[in-house]
């Protein structure tokens, strides 16, 4: 903690800047979580694959990659803007606004997540037979879609108690409880002889503990905003007026998504579950230096926001820089180690892992890449951006699924990984151009000296 201090002193500078040191704030909390998801994320990888062996870690990301692109379907991408709208809201005091806000995204999205999910129980044997040509994904196929629901409800949870500024609530229980549940759950069926569903069942546990929580805090929170009634000549709540300025950020945070499981659903048809599973690690290893950017976009989101409309772009500019800068402060060293040590890394996993030596490079530069192009995405979506955004991310994804249908039949899961660097290059890249030009504020590294 000491060190963390040290830093924040550091990036402050001589005069401080409030805004900042409120992201720093609130990162720093963020971070603690996140390291600590982080730790029982990787905890949970190892063991499941030592217990499973490839084809049994494959078959549990392949299950939640599947899982995370149908909870945004149903979701609506309403996680993004969310934010967004209980942000500014709840920043001018309209509580009223914020309850309609959270009923009308509730509303649109469980009718339609328990849809998706009867729909994929129903596909969940076809899918496995005819496209995976394995039957042993359809139980756990038929698990995520019966926990399509509450997966969905958590997702809006975690993002509204977000745009509260609750990040100690909603870091907590975003990934940290479902994690600890998971690897607690699943220790003990190992240790007692009980059978589990590639720890999906495990999973559920956790799932159900995080949902029936948030669902409580929010209900408690409105409960103690009863007496917020709008003022008489106050606008009514249209929902179609913010699924209008939200549906490009919703259709972003989808494309976004797909783009990041595209890689490893596609290896499942054309490769097998084994090589899912060595990609899958290779990918978890080396988004350990994303989780500082995940960390600052925590927080930085409604600041972002805050600022931008307040038209405070000399500290929207601070922020923006400073927060690349912390990013790669811990991104660098990571992904030397990564680069450098691969083999040894894998191997810690579990013995024959090491064939995903060169994989886990190419993604490692992808992630150090990301690093260094700062908050590109988190900057458009709050800025009134969010159309030209889903352009990059339509383009890059379009890229990304073209490259992939080209390289995994030939060079495999090595393929999967160069297609997400190229395609991650071309958003982060372009839109950090354009962000440069419209406004001036470098998201990309810079040392830039100056006054704050």
């Amino acid at each position: 903690m000491d060190i963390l201090k040290k830093i924040k002193r550091k990036l402050k500078g001589k005069n401080g800047n409030a805004d900042f040191s409120e992201i720093l704030k609130g990162s720093s909390i963020a971070l603690v979580y996140r390291v600590l998801s982080m730790v029982l994320s990787y905890a949970l990888m190892v063991y499941v694959s030592r217990k499973l062996g490839e084809s049994g870690i494959g078959i549990y990301n392949l299950c939640l990659a599947i899982s995370g692109i149908l909870v945004m379907v149903a979701s609506l991408g309403f996680n993004t803007s969310i934010v967004r709208f209980t942000s500014q809201y709840n920043k001018l005091e309209q509580h009223y606004l914020v309850r309609a806000v959270f009923k009308g995204i509730v509303k649109l999205t469980m009718p339609l997540s328990i849809a998706i999910g009867l729909t994929f129980f129903f596909l969940a044997e076809p899918l496995a037979d005819e496209i995976y040509h394995d039957p042993e994904l359809i139980l756990p196929f038929k698990l995520i879609a019966i926990l399509m629901p509450l997966s969905v409800i958590i997702t809006i949870n975690v993002e509204f108690i977000r745009g509260l500024k609750q990040i100690h609530i909603s870091e907590l229980f975003r990934n940290l409880v479902i994690q600890a549940i998971n690897l607690g759950a699943f220790a003990v069926a190992m240790y007692l002889g009980i059978r589990t569903i590639y720890a999906l069942d495990s999973y559920a546990l956790g799932v159900l503990v995080a949902g029936a929580y948030t669902s409580y805090y929010i209900w408690r929170y409105f409960k103690n905003k009863q007496d917020d009634a709008p003022p008489a000549e106050a606008k009514a709540f249209s929902m179609k007026e913010h699924l209008v300025i939200s549906a490009p950020m919703i259709l972003t945070s989808f494309i976004q998504l797909l783009n990041g499981k595209v890689d490893t659903i596609m290896l499942g048809i054309y490769t097998d579950t084994a090589a899912v599973g060595i990609f899958s690690v290779a990918l978890k290893i080396s988004i350990i230096t994303n989780f500082m950017i995940s960390s600052l976009k925590t927080i930085a989101l409604p600041k972002i926001s805050e600022l931008f409309w307040e038209n405070d772009m000399k500290n929207l500019k601070i922020i923006v820089r400073k927060s690349t800068n912390v990013i790669m402060l811990f991104s660098i060293p990571i992904s030397i180690i990564l680069l450098v040590f691969p083999e040894f890394i894998l191997s810690m996993v579990k013995e024959g892992f090491e064939s995903g030596a060169t994989t886990l490079r190419i993604l490692a530069f992808t992630q150090l890449l990301n690093s260094m192009c700062g908050l590109v995405g988190a900057f458009m979506n709050m800025t009134g951006h969010q159309v030209y955004f889903t352009r990059l991310v339509i383009i890059s994804t379009l890229v990304n699924i073209t490259l992939n249908m080209i390289f995994i039949p030939i060079w495999g899961m090595e393929g999967a990984a160069w297609a997400t660097l190229i395609s991650t290059a071309i958003w982060n890249i372009a839109g950090g151009i354009f962000i440069y030009k419209k406004y001036q504020v470098m998201t990309f590294l810079s040392f830039k000296s100056g006054k704050d």
